[in-house]
């Protein structure tokens, strides 16, 4: 009852407060085990990579073990993971792209030690039932199940590539944030958009991926105008939100200095991606030059990894533009195919470009197909 304006009296009878908060990972790990008895044992990892309502979790069981007794089966963990995808998957908001992981980690070719950078990425995630569960690391702290990246490097040494491998780890999907969709003129505007990517890779249990994240979470300057402030504003806006991301989001930036210090405490990992060298090389040909393809008998990839000093993003556009080139011959892809793909990509860097391989005689290539600078 009302006793007067704006001032509400409770009678005497006894209140009791109910305060609804967000499962832990202990409480997840129980729900799973709950909702998918037969795999038990996975239960840490399903909590881990699929911490969801339990609502979900129930249907999505229930959608995996319709779809199994059609073939006599169990329910895989896999199987479940990808029912959540499509029972959470609302509708994206502008500036996101939706990608399924096709790649593994033998696609991806980097240094031993960038690899076990990503695998303990990777690794924070599944152990987060014992770390901060069990052992209680991180007791209540907001954000303390996210793991925030930095992917620094030229274009082409494989930031993409390496996230999508690691969403295809985890058994999620990937989400590429379009930046010049997210930025807006109008003041607030970004925020708005960003908290909605944001939300949507909680909801979505997705990895969020940043690129050219330079552009976004660059360094704060000393306020001279309007403008100076309200950048500002946003850069400490994603640090707030960055920090309390509860899941995968990767930054990757060909400028690492660009990128405000103030992101360095909150990234959990930070890979540094350089140009691959020759053996790197030679295994980048090898991975971009499908089984299927009809290769001739004088292609040398041991010549061509030695001699042209390329990213690998410059040798998959390079295979590819030979694969065409092949085919329009109407025979299988030859070294020269190949040369000449390469010499058009250090035409379109304005890169001088070293030439042809020499003969075992001494004498450069003389296939009329070469390029002129051969």
């Amino acid at each position: 009852c009302t006793t007067r304006a704006g001032v509400v009296a409770l009678d005497a009878r006894p209140t009791t407060v109910v305060r609804a908060t967000p499962l832990g990972i202990a409480e997840h790990r129980a729900m799973w085990s709950a909702v998918l008895p037969e795999h038990a044992g996975a239960a840490a990892s399903l909590a881990a990579r699929l911490p969801v309502d339990p609502a979900v979790a129930r249907a999505a069981v229930r959608d995996a073990r319709a779809l199994a007794g059609v073939d006599g089966g169990v329910p895989h963990p896999t199987a479940v993971g990808s029912h959540v995808r499509a029972r959470i998957g609302a509708a994206l908001p502008i500036g996101v792209h939706l990608v399924h992981p096709q790649v593994g980690w033998a696609d991806l070719v980097l240094a031993p030690d960038k690899l076990a950078q990503l695998r303990s990425a990777v690794a924070r995630v599944e152990h987060q039932g014992t770390v901060l569960g069990d052992w209680g690391f991180l007791a209540g702290r907001t954000g303390a199940a996210g793991v925030r990246l930095l992917f620094a490097g030229p274009s082409g040494t494989g930031k993409t590539l390496s996230a999508e491998v690691l969403a295809g780890a985890l058994g999620v999907d990937l989400l590429l944030v379009d930046l010049s969709r997210i930025v807006s003129k109008w003041i607030g505007e970004t925020e708005k958009q960003l908290a909605a990517v944001f939300d949507a890779a909680e909801a979505t249990r997705s990895v969020l991926f940043f690129d050219e994240a330079d552009s976004l979470f660059g360094q704060r300057t000393e306020v001279r105008d309007a403008s100076d402030r309200y950048a500002n504003l946003e850069t400490a806006f994603l640090l707030s939100r960055l920090e309390r991301y509860e899941g995968v989001a990767v930054l990757a930036t060909n400028l690492r200095d660009h990128v405000d210090r103030a992101f360095a405490r909150r990234l959990e990992v930070v890979v540094e991606f350089g140009e691959p060298d020759e053996a790197d090389r030679l295994e980048l040909w090898r991975c971009h030059l499908p089984d299927a393809a009809p290769l001739d008998p004088d292609v040398d990839l041991t010549v061509l990894a030695h001699l042209y000093e390329v990213v690998g993003g410059v040798i998959r556009n390079a295979a590819v533009s030979a694969g065409f080139a092949a085919a329009a011959d109407g025979g299988p892809i030859r070294q020269h195919h190949l040369i000449h793909a390469i010499h058009d990509e250090y035409r379109k860097a304005g890169r001088p470009f070293p030439g042809a391989p020499f003969r075992p005689s001494g004498e450069r290539s003389e296939d009329p197909s070469c390029p002129p600078t051969c």
